[in-house]
């Protein structure tokens, strides 16, 4: 994808190291410490392994990496197909309101529906509002069926 401004692509094991302080900022807004070795690594595996797609936006000239979108793929068994899970978006604050987040999300759903997923599925903290209005607009419904739950196992290392 390309708007003349804003070039949407599915990184590369090479784009680890230029993730890494998008990735990093994006831990810290979820309040874990800043390491980028930590994101560097992490980054690299995910895409090294085949564990995750991973779509950047650049922008033209010098601005560099603008943001990112990864998601996971999985396994439904009530829909017995493939959904893919959103786990993470992130925008620099200095491309924020751009559109650029809107075009990380339309890489998501072409590509998902391209592989043949049966739905793309994500959770965002109740107090994201910026993000909820994203979501919203782009179709994506709030589930009021189920209700998460989460068993913390270890550290988040």
């Amino acid at each position: 994808m390309n708007d003349g401004e804003t070039t949407v692509r599915r990184a590369t094991t090479e784009d680890a190291r230029a993730i890494a302080p998008l990735f990093d900022a994006y831990r810290q807004f979820y309040e874990q410490p800043s390491d980028l070795a930590l994101a560097e690594s992490f980054i690299g595996d995910r895409l090294a392994r085949g564990e995750s797609v991973l779509f950047v936006a650049e922008g033209v000239g010098n601005d560099g990496l603008l943001g990112f979108v990864q998601v996971y793929p999985t396994f439904s068994s009530v829909r017995c197909g493939v959904l893919w899970v959103l786990n993470d978006l992130y925008v620099a604050e200095g491309a924020r309101r751009g559109g650029v987040g809107e075009r990380l999300m339309g890489a998501v759903s072409d590509a998902a529906r391209a592989a043949g997923a049966r739905a793309v599925t994500l959770t965002t903290a109740h107090d994201n509002a910026r993000a909820r209005r994203l979501y919203e607009r782009l179709g994506y419904e709030h589930d009021t069926e189920f209700r998460a739950y989460w068993l913390e196992l270890g550290p988040s290392r």
